[in-house]
């Protein structure tokens, strides 16, 4: 199973957009896959489970979308010239080992020009940190607001190729 994370809790957010199209892509290719959407995990269930035993909600996402995942792609918007803080925040809410031996891609948004590679760079070294294999093939994609249509399809046919390219090889990872 591959679940692919949307990184922010942001409502109607591009970066939701793009991990719907991971999802359809790896649909595509005839692969199991489900998508972590942060938003719908309530911050209330993360500051309750940090710093003892989780709380039953929190527990089932973890155990859903977490520990029963080998694979894991991550879309993340720039926030701030990192990434978003409620990711950190469930991250840290995780238990230590949830994260060890998993295997993790990178997929970088931002509406500047550079695609959050300093967002992905931190959150690499977080996930090293954490015991994670990260895939050494990240996607970014800059202007998002003019990268998508308003129906969230990618307007740009050579990043289209690098996300199926980066799939691709992250499956033999």
């Amino acid at each position: 199973m591959i679940t692919i994370v949307c990184t922010t809790n942001r409502p109607v957010s591009n970066t939701r957009k793009v991990a719907q199209m991971y999802y359809d892509a790896l649909q595509k290719m005839g692969l199991d896959a489900q998508v972590l959407d942060l938003k719908e995990v309530d911050a209330s269930w993360m500051q309750d489970s940090n710093y003892g035993q989780n709380v039953p909600e929190f527990e089932a996402v973890i155990n859903r979308y977490v520990r029963h995942s080998e694979k894991f792609v991550f879309v993340t918007p720039e926030y701030n010239g990192s990434f978003p803080g409620y990711l950190k925040f469930f991250i840290d809410a995780c238990d230590y080992g949830d994260w060890a031996k998993k295997k993790v891609a990178l997929m970088g948004l931002a509406s500047g020009r550079a695609g959050n590679v300093r967002g992905l760079d931190h959150l690499t070294g977080i996930f090293h940190y954490l015991g994670s294999e990260v895939y050494s093939k990240k996607v970014y994609l800059s202007q998002i607001n003019h990268s998508l249509t308003d129906e969230g399809e990618i307007r740009n046919e050579v990043l289209s190729r690098e996300i199926e390219q980066q799939l691709k090889g992250f499956l033999t990872f």
